[in-house]
């Protein structure tokens, strides 16, 4: 279970003119993509620091896609760039290459008042900073720094930009529309997203725009986002066999660590609770260990009892799985110290509490089963094959507009 967030910068600009080119288009053309998740990450369903009673409830919101306009993510377990990663050649050698010159900085008084027209549609300087910048903030949080705004940084963020253009033109000559009414639901979606109305005005300033522009780029965004599943995708599938074939090739992808099936009961305790507190929370999850014992329903005792609410208590207590540095450690060594079907852990004291621990399966590592992760591995093939579907298209509409995409940066 994960902390759920509010919306973010990225989650307007999850609305703004880069919505869709960053998730189906890629990062820039001829970027790979993403890897699907690894048999351990797929089966177990992804990796917690702390044990679920830790979070008040799922996480609600996805993480958007990066609005970088360069990079590619490696598959897990290969370091970004390294020779193990598909693509990477070996070195050819031991000597250290010249470290590259940094590209020269392109200050923003220098772009001209209109960067790009794309079928007589002009692309204007603020349209590019705005984009620019939430891309820069983007892979500042992704790689650590942010990108040098260069001019071949501000041709790379352009490029989607006209990409997206040329889409958005196509989608109103084939009479793709979206309504207004439409568009405000989208807007007020993401409103819900924010703690109040001040924060969510907070954000839009941050970024430089109105609600009202809000609105007319949700409205763009999504008759592109339509026009693209409607027309552009409308045919694609991925088959069982597809899956299957990928499977069978990405053995290495599919291995699954040690892991655990657990449930558990959560009596509540701050780190800094008094100890006649603490005390008190300790000896009612001691009771309820005995309960257990003695042959009392452990989900009914968890549901009844467990302080872990919203999380694994409507679920009687369940965790589903678990691998070895996915929770706190005094949590996990108990956890992994259980051998044999419903036994109960001691009592076990964390940050969050006091847990009773109860094991339901034991897996050793091994490779994940292809119907635990074929949907999983569905879902990556369709997003590539969407993402390369999409570029070709775009490439279609660019020798169309031949002569007509005018770039002055």
């Amino acid at each position: 279970m994960r902390q759920s967030r509010p919306a973010s910068h990225s989650q307007i600009l999850c609305l703004s003119i880069v919505f869709l080119l960053t998730g189906l288009l890629g990062c820039s053309r001829g970027s790979r993509g993403e890897q699907p998740a690894s048999g351990a990450a797929a089966a177990a369903g992804g990796k917690t620091t702390a044990p679920a009673s830790a979070t008040p409830a799922d996480a609600k919101t996805a993480a958007p896609a990066s609005a970088a306009p360069t990079g590619t993510t490696a598959p897990p377990g290969a370091a970004a760039g390294s020779p193990s990663q598909p693509g990477a050649a070996a070195p050819a050698s031991s000597a250290p290459a010249a470290a590259a010159p940094a590209p020269a900085a392109l200050p923003p008084e220098k772009l001209p008042a209109v960067v790009a027209k794309v079928n007589g549609q002009a692309i204007n300087k603020d349209e590019l900073l705005k984009v620019a910048k939430q891309a820069s903030e983007q892979m500042s949080r992704q790689t650590g720094a942010p990108p040098t705004p260069s001019a071949d940084f501000y041709r790379k963020v352009l490029d989607n930009i006209v990409a997206r253009t040329l889409l958005l033109q196509e989608a109103r000559t084939q009479g793709v529309v979206v309504t207004d009414d439409e568009a405000k639901a989208q807007v007020a979606d993401l409103r819900s997203k924010f703690p109040d109305p001040a924060a969510f005005a907070k954000v839009l300033k941050e970024n430089g725009m109105t609600e009202d522009e809000l609105l007319r780029e949700a409205k763009d965004a999504y008759a592109v986002q339509r026009f693209i599943e409607t027309k552009v995708l409308a045919d694609l599938k991925v088959s069982d066999e597809q899956a299957k074939a990928f499977y069978d090739k990405n053995q290495d992808q599919m291995k699954r660590p040690e892991r655990v099936h657990l449930r558990h009961i959560l009596i509540k305790s701050a780190k800094d609770a008094k100890p006649e507190d603490k005390a008190k929370a300790k000896a009612k999850a001691e009771e309820l260990l005995a309960k257990a014992k003695a042959g009392g329903d452990f989900a009914k005792l968890a549901s009844e009892s467990s302080e872990d609410d919203p999380g694994s208590k409507t679920r009687g207590g369940d965790l589903s799985w678990v691998t070895r540095g996915s929770t706190v450690e005094p949590f996990e060594k108990a956890a992994f110290a259980l051998t044999k079907p419903n036994e109960l852990s001691p009592v076990v004291e964390t940050q969050f509490g006091y847990h009773v621990i109860q094991l339901l399966e034991r897996q050793p590592p091994g490779i994940t089963p292809f119907p635990d992760v074929k949907d999983q591995i569905a879902a990556f093939l369709k997003r590539q094959q969407s993402q390369e579907k999409v570029q070709a298209y775009v490439e279609i509409l660019r020798a169309k507009a031949k002569g007509k995409i005018e770039v002055f940066i």
